[in-house]
C-alpha cells in the first residue's frame, strides 16, 4: 500500500502519525526512509530528520560541494529547500488532511552558511481549516541565525488535484 493510501485510510496525516506513535514507531526514522528514497532531493541534499514533533520539526545537514555555490557557502536554493522542508513537515505533523502545498514562502538570508553542520527548524504558528502558517530558521554550528522564513501552506482535505486535471473538467 502506498504512503498516500495509508494516509487516506487513516483519515489524514495527523491521524496517521498519531496511529504510528501509538504503535511505538520511531517517526523520525520512518519519515527519513520515506523522504530519502533513492534519487529524492531530500536524500541528495543530505538532510537528516532529527525531530518530528507536533508542530515542530528539526532537520540537520552538512556542508558538501554538492550543495555549495561559489565562495564556499551553501547555495541559497538549498537554504530555501531546507526551510520549506522543515516548516512544511511541521505543518504536516498537524495536518488533518491528506496533503499540502506551499503557496508562499518568504526567506530572509541573514548570514552565509559556512560553519557546518546546520540545523533547519520549523514551527507551526497557526493551523486553519484551509491554510497553515509556519516559520523556519537555519542555524549554523556556532549558533548563528543564518536564515529566517515565514510561509503559508494550503491544506488538501481529499485527493490532490493537479492543475492540469482541474483544467480538463
Amino acid at each position: 500500500m502506498s504512503f498516500e493510501e495509508l494516509v487516506t485510510q487513516a483519515g489524514g496525516l495527523k491521524s496517521f502519525f498519531e496511529a504510528l506513535r501509538k504503535k511505538g514507531v520511531n517517526l523520525e526514522e520512518e519519515l527519513q526512509k520515506q523522504l530519502s528514497q533513492k534519487g529524492s532531493l531530500f536524500e541528495a541534499m543530505g538532510f537528516k530528520l532529527e525531530k518530528f514533533g507536533e508542530g515542530e520539526v528539526e532537520l540537520s545537514f552538512s556542508f558538501s560541494e554538492r550543495i555549495a555555490r561559489r565562495g564556499g557557502i551553501v547555495h541559497g536554493g538549498v537554504v530555501m529547500y531546507s526551510l520549506d522542508s522543515a516548516a512544511g513537515l511541521a505543518v504536516m505533523s498537524l495536518n488533518e488532511g491528506v496533503d499540502q502545498l506551499t503557496i508562499e514562502l518568504k526567506v530572509n538570508f541573514l548570514e552565509p552558511l559556512k560553519h557546518s553542520p546546520f540545523k533547519a527548524k520549523g514551527r507551526v504558528l497557526r493551523m486553519g481549516s484551509a491554510t497553515a502558517v509556519a516559520e523556519g530558521e537555519v542555524i549554523d554550528a556556532k549558533g548563528t541565525l543564518c536564515a529566517k522564513a515565514l510561509g503559508t501552506w494550503f491544506l488538501v482535505k481529499k485527493g490532490l488535484q493537479t492543475p492540469s486535471s482541474s483544467f480538463n473538467k
